[in-house]
């Protein structure tokens, strides 16, 4: 990639040379007008002699030096084409806006602003008209070398606050990104951190345990260095904590079955506030229930995937292994409704009392606010999308059977950044 420089070209040459001489670009584009379009050739020429030749330069001018908009509208249409052509990255873009008018000094800042992060202006020591015109010649001087996106970053950790706490985890971690790679060195291991947070509960969300764990695991440790200089009020020392306890939850998950019922529900939780998706949500709280059938038959050796009929309660080896016996894949498979039938009978067998037992004496609670309501869902049966009522029934009827309080359940953070 090629550094490039663009500068808005009028009044006094002198910043213009001293600037491409400081910055040293292969490319230069100048942005000038119709009155200053004539400044270029004699900056070129200043330039060859003194030794310096861009291997590429290019103009934009505008029809008028004081209207905004016309400065910005050619700046809009040309530059991107110039950007692309060239193949320039924003990392190697460096803007120049000391020369020209202030709307056309205005206009470039505001055309380069999501291109790059890089800006240059150059003042002086001394002026003219008792210290208020225009820089003496001779008398440049390198003012800064700005990154306003350092500023920019507090609307953006705004913004990332509020797509992560309503749940737009790849929204808010593609802003994140972007910001990383627009503020300064200084700022960029806060945005890392924060991308790698985001990212772990991501792939939370989408039940991908593993990878999380490695994700937050690495953020919270990014996160320590960073809260070790901040005071203790700071709200990031309770993202700090939260994430902490979030990390022990997900530790062990993967061979932990019951952990996972109470991630579904919260899940089925996240669906339905954030995102208004209650079809979804009440398939994950149906999905608890089979799920709890499955961690309790494991007990007695049964996968409901693959039952084996020799270890079935003699009382119903003959109905289950005929009505769930799948022709095709010469198994026999339990839906949600056959699998608490076997441990029911199992408990029966056993002279006990426990969910199986449970499932059939609260089954009329069970089916209208959860087994019908899946099934009458656009996804599966029906044609009509669920509402909020029906999740919250759905939800605190899975709650009551299983016996979870819903504080038990695992909670994401709320993210507050400054």
């Amino acid at each position: 990639m090629a550094k490039t420089l663009i500068l808005s070209v009028g009044g006094s040459p002198r910043p213009l040379i001293e600037s491409i001489r400081h910055h040293s670009p292969q490319n230069i584009i100048f942005f000038t007008s119709l009155e200053t379009e004539n400044q270029i050739e004699p900056i070129l020429k200043e330039l060859y002699e003194k030794g310096f030749q861009p291997q590429k330069h290019e103009k934009i001018v505008s029809p008028s030096a004081e209207d905004l908009n016309k400065c910005l509208h050619t700046l809009l249409n040309r530059l991107p084409e110039i950007l692309y052509r060239w193949n320039v990255s924003p990392s190697d873009l460096i803007v120049d806006y000391t020369g020209g008018t202030k709307s056309m000094s205005s206009a470039l800042v505001l055309a380069t602003i999501e291109r790059t992060s890089t800006f240059s202006y150059i003042g002086g020591e001394e002026r003219n008209k008792d210290g208020i015109g225009i820089v003496i010649d001779g008398k440049e001087k390198m003012l800064r070398i700005i990154n306003p996106w350092d500023e920019l970053a507090i609307e953006e950790k705004k913004r990332i606050e509020i797509l992560f706490n309503n749940g737009r985890y790849s929204l808010a971690k593609e802003t994140a990104e972007i910001a990383k790679n627009k503020v300064s060195e200084r700022e960029r291991p806060f945005f890392e951190m924060l991308t790698n947070l985001i990212e772990s509960y991501r792939l939370w969300d989408s039940f991908e345990y593993k990878q999380s764990l490695n994700k937050i695991g690495k953020a919270i440790n990014e996160l320590k260095i960073y809260c070790a200089s901040l005071e203790a009020s700071h709200p990031l020392h309770n993202l700090l904590n939260h994430a902490r306890k979030n990390l022990e939850f997900l530790t062990g998950i993967d061979s932990d079955e019951k952990r996972k019922v109470l991630d579904l529900l919260s899940n089925a939780k996240r669906r339905a506030e954030y995102e208004g998706r209650y079809d979804d949500a009440i398939i994950r709280i149906y999905r608890s229930l089979e799920k709890t059938a499955q961690i309790e038959l494991k007990k007695y050796g049964l996968d409901t995937s693959n039952i084996n009929p020799e270890l079935l309660p003699q009382s119903i080896r003959e109905e289950i292994s005929s009505k769930y016996y799948h022709e095709r894949k010469k198994k026999i498979q339990t839906p949600l409704y056959g699998s608490f039938q076997i441990l029911k009978a199992i408990e029966e067998e056993k002279n006990e009392r426990g969910l199986g037992s449970k499932f059939f004496e609260t089954y009329k609670e069970l089916n209208n606010n959860i087994i019908e309501s899946r099934n009458l869902s656009v996804i599966v049966h029906g044609s009509n999308p669920l509402d909020k009522e029906k999740f919250e029934k759905a939800f605190n009827q899975a709650l009551k059977f299983l016996d979870i309080k819903e504080e038990e359940l695992p909670k994401f953070p709320k993210l507050k950044l400054i």
